[in-house]
C-alpha cells in the first residue's frame, strides 16, 4: 500500500481555558502558570510517517506529548480537547480525517493520584475508509509509551514532567456484505 503520513491538529476545547492558545495547530496550551514565568500546560502531536499495514494490525499514527505544568485553571478539572487527524496514503493520493475527543483530568497535584490523565474517548463505531476499492474499518486503539507491547486508553504525567506516547490505529478490512 506504500507510506501513510498522520498530521494532527488541535481544533479546541469543550470549555473556555484561561491561557488557551494553539487551537487550530499541532500545539495547543492551556492555564495560568502557577509560578511567575511558568510554562502553560498542553498537548502537541508530531506528524508521523509509515508503511501502510491494513491488515489489521495496530500501527503508529502519531507522536502525542503531554506538557504538565504547574498552572491554574478556574475550577476546571476535567474537560475535552479535540484533536483531527489527518492521515494521507501516499499510494492511493487521498486524505481521511479521524476525530478524536481527549478526556483531561487536570488533577490538583496531591492526594492519591496526583498526575493528570489524557484519556481518549472510545470509538464505539469504527470509521469507514476505502482504499482501492475496498472499504476498511479505521479504529483507534490507544496509547503507547516507548517500550509498551499494548495501547491503553489513557495515559498520566506527574506534575512538573512531560510524557509521549505514540497514538496507534488499525486498519481492518471490513467484511464483504452479505447479498
Amino acid at each position: 500500500m506504500g507510506l501513510i503520513k498522520a498530521t494532527g491538529t488541535f481544533t479546541g476545547t469543550s470549555v473556555n481555558l484561561p491561557g488557551l492558545t494553539g487551537v487550530n495547530t499541532s500545539e495547543i496550551r492551556w492555564g495560568q502558570p502557577a509560578t511567575p514565568g511558568g510554562e502553560l500546560s498542553g498537548y502537541d502531536f508530531v506528524e508521523y510517517e509509515m508503511e501502510a499495514n491494513l491488515g489489521g494490525r495496530e500501527i503508529p499514527i502519531g507522536e502525542f506529548t503531554h506538557h504538565n505544568h504547574p498552572i491554574f485553571l478556574s475550577g476546571q478539572s476535567q474537560f475535552w480537547v479535540y484533536l483531527t487527524i489527518k492521515v494521507y496514503f501516499e499510494n492511493g493520493d487521498f486524505y481521511h480525517d479521524i476525530n478524536v475527543r481527549l478526556r483531561h483530568d487536570e488533577t490538583p497535584n496531591q492526594g492519591s493520584h496526583p498526575n493528570d490523565v489524557v484519556k481518549w474517548e472510545v470509538i464505539h463505531e469504527p470509521e469507514k475508509v476505502y482504499i482501492d476499492g475496498n472499504e476498511y474499518d479505521v479504529e483507534i486503539t490507544g496509547f503507547r509509551k516507548p517500550g509498551e507491547k499494548q495501547s491503553k486508553p489513557n495515559f498520566d504525567v506527574p506534575e512538573g514532567a512531560k510524557d509521549t506516547a505514540y497514538l496507534y490505529a488499525r486498519f481492518q478490512r471490513a467484511a464483504p456484505q452479505a447479498s
